[in-house]
């Protein structure tokens, strides 16, 4: 008989959540700090704005890519040892940016970046749902989740600040004090948790899923300017190796994602939900900070001023949450939010530099709230249900879809941006120009990208009530 103190909480010291939560914080604030800063990247580096879509999107592609290492990579040498190299790897990344001299440079340097963020979040994430037992866990992320809530608080002030009272560079270097706390931390408190019975590594099935992921999201990031021919070529043949993985590979013995991790109904549908929601609210980020200073006219330091709002809706949505998911269920929340959100995307196409700045403060503030409950609840719905032995495999493809999405979301944006600019600037997108008809039309289109997720959300079958799920928001 095991001793009572082999219990997934007593493998779980009471720092766990901090160091998690430290990783979560470095992820976060140098997305927001970055995004606020892209204008006047663009301006010192001599690029147009939307070409710096790469500099996001190489980091979330070089993510999505070696996400799927990131939970072998745990269970084989431990979480403790993993996490501590990630943080020094997406420190040196961070290090790296700072000192790039040209758009190139910073792109490469993005990916070193990536490849810490890859293994440092997924594994930070795998460590909760391993050390906590299942009635604690909505608990503890949601605990761990705050630290990730007050980056795009923090993020925003401070690269408008950096960029207009100082430079860019800084807000890389933000990071390096918090990757040497968060590395003391890892090897004084992180329990040192791995699988002993684990199969070989799935090398063809990274390869190939990878290869999928890779071609998929460079064939949307340059869509705009290829010809339509070739862009049906390059994601047709990315969606020919995804389902040749799925189809083939998937049903192998110690597959990458094995396709009985698809077994629960709940994983299936927050996986697909998350694909169709995350693809509209991942533009969002790269979008509303050039919006608020290239359409509205506002300095770095004022947009991140205005970028507050968003973040505590976010906060206050964490909240909200546990008082009504237990009451409506997950497909009743879920249908009824989604819906939401894409009508609170939507009604951004209304902002103008007309608009009162409470407003944009209001509708800053739901979105951010509406957003941060989508999520949630998605997240829930598909870690919920996943055993040890899934959990691993389950929490890499949950991070692989977030970051994969993000990037489509980003590809997106920048497309319908480009694209509007070419029919209402005769193909120029000029910075000095107002541009509010630009942004209110790719808004709008994101917030019925957004809507047609709703549709999945009915899928959820009509048991997934809050009897079921009380345990998991209440504590």
């Amino acid at each position: 008989m095991s001793p009572p103190d082999q219990s997934p909480q007593a493998k779980a010291p009471s720092f766990l959540p901090w160091i998690v939560g430290v990783s979560f914080f470095m992820q976060a604030i140098d997305g927001s700090v970055l995004n606020n800063a892209i204008p006047t990247m663009a301006v010192s580096l001599n690029v147009n704005p939307l070409k710096m879509q790469s500099v996001i999107i190489a980091y979330l592609l070089t993510t999505a890519l070696f996400i799927p290492l990131s939970g072998w990579l745990a269970d084989r040498f431990g979480i403790r040892r993993i996490f501590s190299l990630a943080i020094i790897i997406f420190s040196l990344g961070s290090l790296a940016c700072a000192l790039s001299p040209t758009l190139d440079s910073l792109v490469a340097s993005r990916v070193l970046q990536g490849l810490g963020g890859a293994l440092m979040v997924p594994v930070g994430r795998l460590a909760v749902v391993k050390a906590y037992d299942r009635t604690d866990l909505i608990r503890v992320l949601s605990f761990v989740s705050v630290p990730s809530l007050l980056g795009p608080v923090c993020g925003p002030l401070a690269g408008g600040f950096f960029v207009e009272y100082a430079t860019w560079h800084w807000i890389f270097l933000i990071n390096l004090p918090f990757g040497v706390f968060g590395f003391w931390l890892a090897l004084k408190y992180m329990p040192d948790l791995r699988e002993e019975k684990l199969d070989s590594f799935d090398f063809v099935g990274f390869v190939v899923f990878g290869g999928s992921v890779a071609i998929l999201s460079l064939g949307l990031e340059s869509a705009p300017g290829h010809a339509w021919d070739q862009n049906v070529l390059t994601l047709g043949f990315g969606l020919f190796l995804m389902l040749f993985y799925w189809a083939r590979l998937a049903k192998r013995r110690g597959a990458l994602f094995q396709v009985s991790i698809f077994e629960k109904p709940g994983f299936l549908t927050g996986i697909c939900g998350n694909l169709c929601s995350r693809v509209g609210s991942g533009a969002m980020p790269f979008m509303l900070p050039i919006f608020l200073q290239l359409a509205l006219g506002f300095s770095p330091v004022r947009a991140g001023l205005f970028m507050l709002p968003q973040a505590i809706g976010s906060i206050i949505g964490k909240k909200i949450i546990t008082i009504i998911l237990p009451k409506a269920g997950f497909r009743r929340f879920l249908l009824f939010n989604t819906i939401s959100l894409g009508l609170i995307v939507s009604s951004f196409s209304f902002l103008s530099s007309n608009t009162e700045h409470w407003r944009l403060v209001v509708v800053f503030m739901i979105y951010g709230a509406i957003n941060s409950m989508q999520f949630t609840a998605l997240n829930s719905l598909i870690l919920i249900d996943l055993n040890h032995q899934k959990a691993g495999p389950g929490n890499s493809l949950l991070s692989v879809v977030i970051q994969v999405c993000s990037n489509s979301g980003v590809a997106m944006g920048a497309a319908l941006l480009g694209l509007f600019a070419l029919l209402d600037q005769g193909g120029a997108f000029r910075v000095d120009l107002p541009s509010d008809a630009i942004f209110q039309k790719a808004f709008f289109v994101i917030g019925l990208v957004i809507l047609t997720s709703s549709l999945i959300m009915r899928k959820l079958p009509n048991d997934s009530q809050g009897q079921n799920i009380q345990p998991w928001v209440t504590h």
